[in-house]
């Protein structure tokens, strides 16, 4: 049996993953990990490897887990969208979009010009590059001197632009036009609990309520802060009583996110959304009249108002008896009365006439988008949901982890692997107000008598200390020295084996396999130990993305700005 996984699905995916972490369904976190070398050991030290290629394998997850250093949680803002970047650039070529091609996502069917706007290429030449860079904004299709006919997507907002937009990939969003939903109980204030989750509902909105009996009282530009599941926090003084209709609706026109809204509404309401503009030649045939007289082309569908005129063709279209390029909708005859009409999903033309034969054309139709972003012709056409129009499964995550505000990671001390985390649990429970910054390490603590921790806590900053005790069997990395606490926090692999520490037992450190006699803890010493990091449930959660890099180092004076392309 043959099958296919669509882009649709992909892109489904992919936007169900935003939404997981937008709505705050779950907490996703950035994971740092395994501060020990590639290819070194416990008893020598080494230079780094090249980083080796991760295994999708329950054993390579699992060691991963274990090397964790910290966590870094994944906010609204730090997700989104992205595709492939195609930059406008004077003698570039780009392709047009093509609902027959089943490789078109990885192709230059839209551009980003200098100005941060998108535009997507309807009709392109024969033959030749970009000469005349489009700079409207307004709905239509539009054609620039060079032959190019580009229909405006929507503008890069300064925001994503610097959180997003990589040599290779730039964000993409689709706005919610309008929507509605149900207040399932009485609410008062900013907090509005919906019936049903409503992931469509998006911050910026304006909300309006049916305020039939004079239940509800929802101020002039009430709009949308934050969605959390089923729990939409609003601005102002709003009233809403259980089973009022709650409309979201349009952005504020001082929000950056309003043209872009403005923009697929307008492209939704064209007379012309979701129309043919080109007919993509198949054949040329034979015998027909190189002037174009007499062709006569019929196309129907499951949409309406697709003519062609019926007069003849344009004479450009023929040569030597055979049409010789795909046909523009819009100049199909020298005369008025074409047009691309509306609302096609499925199109066939037939061409007659003319003298000839064998001649065959495909329809190119319009992407329909996704439902839920409009309660108003919901299919629309070019221009109403980037996202998928694009080919948005691909998802930019971009986290800073500051030096100073995110200490719970370990500082002064270098980084290897990256993964995505899932739900981690804190306390044995998946927490409703999760933290920003989260330590994962395993600790010993140890007493005031410890008088050599401040010591350690600098070696650790430039070399890979184990501690280790002999008779246990325990072994593990040192990653920080907390002297302000007393405790030195460590994490294992397979290369130290798993085996806990023991309590109130002697321990030495070794570097280079070497013991380092200055640094040794004696049983009177080692106050306790803990098994499981305080607080977080240590190999919890879903392990979703891990990638192996070389050394990053963490300090106190700089922020790591860590950015994940993920292919759905």
């Amino acid at each position: 049996m043959a099958a296919i996984i669509s882009s649709n699905f992909r892109s489904l995916n992919a936007a169900a993953f935003v939404d997981e972490i937008q709505g705050d369904r779950s907490n996703v976190y950035i994971g740092l990990g395994k501060s020990s070398p590639w290819g070194g050991t416990t008893t020598a030290n080494t230079s780094d490897t090249d980083a080796p290629t991760p295994t999708d394998t329950l054993d390579g997850i699992n060691e991963a887990r274990q090397q964790l250093i910290g966590l870094k949680l994944v906010t609204d803002n730090d997700i989104s969208h992205v595709v492939p970047r195609y930059d406008w650039s004077a003698g570039n070529v780009f392709v047009a979009w093509d609902s027959t091609d089943p490789a078109i996502f990885d192709k230059a069917f839209y551009c980003l010009t200098p100005d941060f706007k998108v535009y997507k290429c309807i009709i392109a030449p024969t033959s030749g590059g970009v000469s005349d860079v489009p700079t409207f904004t307004s709905a239509a299709v539009q054609s620039t001197a060079d032959g190019y006919h580009w229909k405006y997507m929507y503008t890069i907002l300064a925001s994503d632009s610097e959180k997003f937009l990589t040599n290779s990939y730039m964000p993409v969003k689709t706005f919610t036009e309008k929507t509605t939903a149900i207040c399932a109980v009485d609410s008062a204030g900013t907090v509005v609990t919906l019936e049903n989750e409503n992931p469509r509902i998006q911050v910026g909105q304006k909300i309006t309520a049916d305020t039939t009996g004079g239940n509800s009282s929802v101020p002039v530009d009430t709009t949308v802060i934050s969605v959390s599941g089923k729990v939409v926090t609003v601005s102002g003084n709003a009233t809403v009583k259980d089973g009022n209709i709650l409309t979201f609706g349009n952005f504020l026109s001082t929000d950056p996110k309003f043209a872009q809204q403005q923009s697929q509404v307008s492209s939704r309401a064209l007379g012309a959304a979701g129309g043919i503009e080109r007919l993509k030649l198949t054949a040329g045939g034979t015998g027909y009249n190189n002037d174009g007289s007499g062709i006569l082309l019929t196309i129907t569908g499951d949409g309406a108002n697709a003519a062609p005129g019926q007069t003849g063709i344009n004479a450009s279209y023929v040569s030597g008896g055979a049409f010789v390029s795909d046909i523009i909708m819009t100049d199909i005859t020298p005369d008025a009365g074409d047009s691309v009409g509306s609302d096609y999903t499925v199109a066939q033309v037939a061409v007659s006439g003319g003298g000839g034969s064998g001649a065959s054309f495909e329809p190119i139709i319009a992407p329909r988008g996704r439902p839920g972003f409009s309660t108003v012709n919901p299919n629309g056409g070019h221009g109403c949901d980037p996202v998928f129009e694009l080919g948005g499964f691909y998802v930019g995550v971009n986290v800073q982890i500051s030096g100073t505000a995110d200490s719970a990671i370990a500082n002064t001390q270098d980084f290897r692997q990256i993964s995505l985390i899932r739900n981690p649990l804190i306390n044995g429970v998946i927490p409703t107000n999760p933290a920003s910054a989260i330590n994962t390490l395993k600790y010993i603590s140890y007493t005031t008598g410890y008088t050599e921790a401040a010591n350690l806590a600098l070696a650790v900053q430039a070399n890979d200390h184990v501690i280790e005790n002999t008779s246990s069997g325990f072994k593990g990395y040192i990653v920080n020295v907390d002297t302000t606490n007393r405790r030195i926090y460590y994490f294992q692999n397979d290369l130290t084996g798993y085996i806990p520490p023991v309590d109130n037992a002697n321990m030495i450190v070794k570097t280079g396999g070497q013991v380092a006699t200055q640094y040794a803890l004696s049983n009177a010493n080692t106050a306790s130990v803990n098994a499981a990091p305080a607080n977080f449930t240590a190999g919890s959660g879903e392990m979703l993305f891990l990638e192996n890099r070389d050394p990053i180092q963490r300090s106190t004076s700089q922020i790591e700005d860590i950015k994940l392309i993920i292919e759905f």
